[in-house]
């Protein structure tokens, strides 16, 4: 898609985040990190400002699909809600390994720009609504804090879906660890289950593969639980983030030297990241049945 046609398509949808409340409105009392340390105060000041430089030092890619229609009349059975959108606010440099893993969670191989998503679908998966920021240069300075996102194809893609999982990156090199949050509690609690299920918590029988998962404290800085960040932002006004350690996301990838060498490499094993393939699949499967069991109504909590 070229810029164009983006800003086209973008102009469309606007009209879909017009109706949603203002930062302003939805400003609540979480406890996500302060937008003091960003360059630009919203996606909308980083575009403005930096215009000549989309396709240079940045870029978008998003899915928005027609809006979920559902109705079920059967007496013995019903349909799962198949409506959650994958995001990924800080990818391509700024958060590596983020960009991939939104793709492969929406239910595609990991694409390449210029590529027809439909050549990429994961058969046997949904192919589910997706948005991701990606810095291709100069990556710390394009991050924009999730509670300030204002980007009209992210607000769609969230409005249009009942739930959201977004993914971030925390910088710690010594531990493999995940971080659960966002204001979506049922979905926290299915993502815990499935990620034990896959064996993505310690303790492991493998000391390698032992990963921390944990669920963000009322006080931690990268909860989740604003009602202005971006992944709450959904037709139920909550989602869940996921924020994995640096040491996790080198894990998952043959070679997480760059975008090119990750898109190959997700899951492959290599010398230096020989469980690759644990992680990169576990983590993955562990997410789209998470969403899956949510969209079907399923707790963990009650055994289900």
């Amino acid at each position: 898609m070229n810029n164009t046609s983006r800003r086209t398509v973008l102009a469309s949808v606007a009209a879909v985040a017009a109706a949603l409340p203002t930062l302003n409105a939805v400003m609540g009392s979480g406890a996500t990190p302060a937008a003091a340390a960003d360059q630009y105060g919203s996606n909308t000041e980083l575009y403005t400002r930096t215009a000549a430089k989309e396709g240079t030092d940045w870029m978008r890619r998003f899915r928005i699909g027609a809006p979920t229609q559902i109705t079920d009349n059967a007496r013995s059975t019903s349909s799962p809600v198949s409506s959650t959108a994958v995001i990924a606010p800080h990818g391509g440099g700024i958060e590596a390994g983020t960009s991939e893993m939104c793709l492969a969670v929406a239910g595609y191989t990991p694409f390449d720009v210029n590529t027809d998503p439909a050549t990429a679908a994961v058969q046997g998966e949904p192919q589910r609504d997706y948005w991701m920021f990606e810095a291709l240069a100069n990556s710390s300075a394009q991050h924009v804090t999730s509670t300030h996102c204002d980007d009209p194809a992210a607000l769609a893609v969230c409005a249009n879906n009942l739930y959201a999982v977004s993914l971030h990156g925390f910088d710690d090199t010594a531990a493999k660890k995940i971080i659960i949050g966002g204001r979506d509690e049922r979905l926290k609690r299915n993502l815990m289950a499935a990620f034990t299920k896959y064996g993505l918590t310690s303790p492991t029988t493998t000391i390698d593969w032992n990963v921390s998962v944990v669920f963000a404290g009322a006080g931690d800085t990268i909860n989740g639980d604003d009602p202005a960040n971006i992944v709450n932002r959904t037709r139920t006004g909550a989602g869940a983030q996921l924020e994995l350690s640096t040491a996790l996301r080198e894990a998952m990838f043959g070679d997480f030297s760059g975008a090119a060498k990750r898109r190959t490499t997700a899951g492959v094993p290599s010398p230096d990241s020989p469980y690759a393939d644990h992680f990169w699949n576990g983590f993955v499967s562990a997410v789209r049945e998470a969403i899956k069991n949510h969209e079907l109504g399923l707790d963990s909590l009650q055994g289900s």
